[in-house]
């Protein structure tokens, strides 16, 4: 298969789902959609014919274009039935729970998938989105489109619980708002409660605890300084929130839905099972591999943790079908799973390959994704970092400049495969 760079897929996915605009009900995408521009997003899906084809979306492209043309309801309904529309999408489970997937731009062309469930009399939110100003406009024609689209009566102060994936912030940032604005119930895994409800704390030690790392990492004073404002700027806006519920390991929330505690991304991630469907949030997308950090800036981090996860998640009777915190649904989750522990394992042995000779976590950084800047130097960082802390731990890689690390008070550390 032909790899396709990130940006144009996510350009053609971003024109495609505000071309499908023209497919909403004209109440909605008036009032909640006017952001979409359908009919200049469709000249722009024409003008990139070329990267339509590349990322396999022609047919779809074709589809929606036939069913704007015919006018016909069947068509519609058929093209709904298939790709959803604006990002709005509905899955059923075995036992009658409809699922509903809304992409919301929780930053500037970031895309998370938030989950509204309609089972019985019982509407439960998966995650909440980032509360920035482009999310709560999504979820506002998540919830329209839910209506218009599909005849349901849900709408957003009306949800009875909001269970928080994980503490990260496009996942929970929109919490405050949730218990604003809805009747909500906030839960959340216990090890990351304290995240939402003493989340000033949480800033200021993870900062400390992430500017360590980078140090010993090898990264210069002054663009640490740099990392670690943007580390912080989009969360400071987030005022500390009181949990209604706090989650655990096999526990049952709202109708039924079982919770499993699936460590790595984050300390607390968790996969809500809807029957036969597997909510997974960041712990297996269907593209990404997801981010890995190292367990050096935050416990319960690191692949050993992560593989763990991933082992578990196989292991659970009667799903494999799994909808992601981001990108598209997954028909395979076991086959999902053995290629992305594959990933990691071809990653590992790139790394310890990599530390031939002594080598900052900074260094492995480079080897791995070379030059990047932004925010994704802090991810690249912590990929690296993560890889190099598991292999150092398992004793595949040790310290090469032990002297000078005995020596220094804050030393850069350098790694050295074992002969």
């Amino acid at each position: 298969m032909t790899h396709v760079p990130s940006r144009i897929r996510k350009k053609i996915e971003w024109l495609l789902r505000r071309a499908e605009g023209a497919l909403l009900p004209e109440r909605v995408l008036a009032e909640e959609g006017s952001h979409l521009d359908p009919r200049r997003a469709l000249i722009k899906l024409a003008e990139s014919k070329d990267e339509v084809e590349r990322v396999g979306a022609a047919a779809r492209v074709e589809q929606l274009n036939r069913t704007l043309e015919s006018r016909r309801d069947d068509d519609r309904r058929t093209y709904l039935d298939q790709h959803g529309v604006a990002g709005i999408q509905r899955f059923h489970s075995r036992d009658g729970a409809r699922i509903y997937s809304m992409s919301v731009e929780t930053f500037p062309k970031h895309i998370n998938n938030v989950y509204l469930l309609v089972d019985g009399e019982t509407l439960t939110m998966f995650d909440c989105g980032s509360g920035m100003d482009t999310s709560r406009r999504d979820l506002a024609l998540g919830f329209a489109g839910v209506r218009g689209l599909f005849a349901e009566t849900a709408r957003y102060e009306e949800v009875d619980w909001c269970v928080i994936s994980h503490a990260h912030f496009d996942h929970f940032g929109g919490a405050n708002l949730v218990k604003k604005e809805t009747r909500a119930r906030l839960a959340v895994h216990e090890l990351d409660a304290r995240v939402l409800s003493c989340f000033g704390e949480r800033l200021v030690i993870a900062s400390k605890d992430t500017d360590v790392f980078w140090r010993r990492a090898g990264v210069p004073d002054a663009e640490r300084t740099v990392l670690i404002a943007m580390y912080t700027a989009a969360k400071s806006a987030f005022v500390a929130q009181e949990v209604d519920r706090v989650l655990r390991d096999g526990d049952s929330i709202g109708p039924g839905y079982k919770v499993h505690h699936v460590p790595g991304h984050c300390p607390g991630c968790m996969c809500l099972q809807v029957h036969d469907v597997l909510l997974t949030s960041d712990h297996v997308l269907s593209r990404t591999t997801p981010h890995q950090f190292p367990q050096a800036i935050t416990p319960f981090g690191g692949l050993e943790h992560y593989f763990y996860s991933l082992a578990k998640v196989r292991r659970i009777e009667g799903v494999n079908f799994a909808l992601g915190g981001h990108e598209d649904p997954m028909w395979d989750l076991r086959a999902r799973i053995d290629a992305i522990a594959l990933f990691h394992r071809d990653r590992l042995a790139k790394v310890q390959a990599c530390c031939s000779r002594p080598r900052t976590v900074v260094d492995v950084a480079r080897e791995l994704f070379g030059e990047q800047d932004g925010y994704s130097r802090i991810l690249a960082l912590d990929e690296a970092g993560a890889h190099v802390e598991y292999l150092h731990q398992l004793g595949h890689l040790k310290i090469g400049n032990l002297d000078e690390v005995a020596r220094a008070r804050d030393p850069v550390i350098e790694y050295v495969a074992r002969a």
